[in-house]
């Protein structure tokens, strides 16, 4: 029998794991559209969507750190 004390754990970590997945989508999604709206060329721009749909944790960090300080600085 399943008792309400066993089930408060797994509904927590499913919760947490929900909360952490939202997250990383959302993350995603805001960094494909700051690739698509920022001024690249053509080639650049594919580049970095490439980067951030193969690589997502690589490509996301990257795109933040190096990404949109060189094409603001143009």
């Amino acid at each position: 029998m399943i008792f309400a004390a066993d089930l408060l754990p797994t509904l927590a970590g499913i919760a947490f794991w929900t909360a952490i997945l939202a997250a990383g989508l959302a993350l995603f999604v805001v960094t494909l559209v700051s690739v698509v709206r920022a001024p690249l060329d053509r080639r650049s721009r594919t580049r970095w969507i490439l980067l951030v749909v193969l690589v997502p944790g690589v490509g996301i960090i990257l795109w933040f750190t190096i990404g949109r300080k060189q094409h603001s600085a143009r």
